[in-house]
């Protein structure tokens, strides 16, 4: 669903900032993993898309990537303007603050009450980026001095802009009006003295929120508190019965072995409870644009589940490649009452590039197939692709290895 705005504060961007309470604020839907909504609007002959990424509580690329075509900076009278507000979940965390920096975007949900908010953020640049992991908010801190380290400071000096070794509050300090240090602490969540930067690649590794915004989310987090960076370019995620999907560009530090492959792993998690038919080709379609758009690919197929029964089996000693029997390796992804879930992971597999064998057996008098990825002729090749699958399917996934077919 999407809605267009006209008139009021939404119709005119410039010198207007988003009030952080009416749109940072979502309902969680507990039969949706999507929150917000898609808005248009017409833009005013002055506005650029900056303005009306502040007046919207969005970023700069985000509405960037959410408008190609649109000239940034004029953007020109009654042009249809995408206001990408609408977002999936992230699916690796969904408590403390999530931080997505594909998306560029911070989820709180310290909120309670089946609430959450969310913001637009700046992450580190290339050279500086911004780490994964979890951390936890160790410091609160209004009015802060900045200290810049002594790598910045070098850096700044580099080019012939040096910094002093403190920076106190005021209209020069980068960190804003309100920072909170990270159990790492090198790194906060802070301010900004240049909310003209939020959504882009532009911090030294902290997560830079717009003045409004971190005043915001400052006077409600405690100390404590979880602060989950993740790095998911491609969501998946389920409203009612149809499956969306949400992706945007890749982190160049962040390389994947295929394009699809996060699009695949993320269908695969969606879908680990919960059947689904997959446009595919409208997967493709999505990552390639990488919009930031949610959009459909898939409906919900109500039958069995596609879950993998695997068996745990025994892990298998590396050193045993030395063995003279003829043999291949496989990392066999799980076996399944169902044929047709086979099928269906063995399609997603594909999708993503690995090679991929079905297998029939009999189990406990039952019929069962199996899906494996491979073959791998070495012991390390084969250790190599279980990573990788791991990466993509799940942590049950493991090493067998199978006699070749005499000739």
């Amino acid at each position: 669903m999407s809605a267009v705005i006209a008139g009021g504060l939404l119709a005119g961007a410039s010198g207007v900032t988003a009030d952080p309470e009416s749109l940072a604020l979502r309902m969680v839907n507990p039969e949706s993993e999507l929150v917000g909504e898609l808005m248009t609007i017409h833009s005013r002959h002055e506005d650029t898309l900056i303005d009306i990424a502040r007046a919207h509580g969005l970023g700069y690329h985000a509405i960037r990537n959410a408008n190609p075509g649109v000239d940034a900076w004029l953007p020109g009278e009654n042009t249809r303007i995408v206001l990408p507000r609408r977002h999936i979940l992230p699916r690796a965390h969904r408590s403390g603050i999530v931080i997505n920096l594909p998306e560029m975007r911070l989820y709180d949900f310290t909120v309670g009450d089946d609430r959450l908010m969310t913001y637009a953020v700046s992450i580190g640049q290339m050279d500086w980026n911004t780490p994964l992991g979890t951390l936890r908010v160790i410091e609160k801190r209004e009015q802060p001095t900045w200290h810049p380290p002594a790598s910045i400071r070098e850096a700044f000096a580099a080019r012939g802009e040096p910094l002093p070794a403190r920076v106190p509050p005021g209209p020069d300090n980068p960190l804003g009006e309100y920072a909170m240090r990270l159990s790492n602490p090198s790194y906060l969540i802070h301010g900004t003295n240049w909310p003209l930067g939020i959504g882009m690649r532009a911090t030294h590794g902290c997560i830079r929120l717009g003045p409004e915004d971190i005043e915001h989310l400052f006077s409600r987090v405690p100390v404590g508190t979880d602060v989950h960076i993740v790095n998911e370019p491609v969501k998946a995620g389920w409203s009612g019965d149809t499956l969306y999907m949400e992706a945007h560009p890749f982190l160049d530090e962040l390389e994947e072995s295929s394009n699809l492959t996060p699009a695949v792993r993320a269908v695969v998690a969606a879908t680990e409870t919960r059947a689904a038919n997959v446009d595919w080709d409208a997967v493709k379609r999505i990552v390639r644009e990488s919009r930031g758009i949610p959009e459909p690919v898939g409906t919900y197929v109500p039958q069995e589940p596609v879950v993998a029964d695997i068996d745990p089996g025994e892990p298998i000693p590396l050193e045993d490649a030395a063995q003279s029997d003829p043999a291949d390796w496989y990392v066999q992804l799980g076996s399944f009452g169902n044929a047709d879930n086979a099928q269906r992971l063995a399609q997603r597999m594909e999708q993503a590039g690995f090679e991929v064998r079905i297998e029939s057996y009999r189990r406990e008098g039952q019929d069962m197939t199996r899906v494996l990825a491979g073959p791998a002729a070495h012991a390390t090749e084969a250790q190599a692709l279980l990573e990788e699958v791991r990466k993509v399917v799940n942590e049950q996934a493991h090493l067998v290895r199978m006699a070749r077919p005499a000739h």
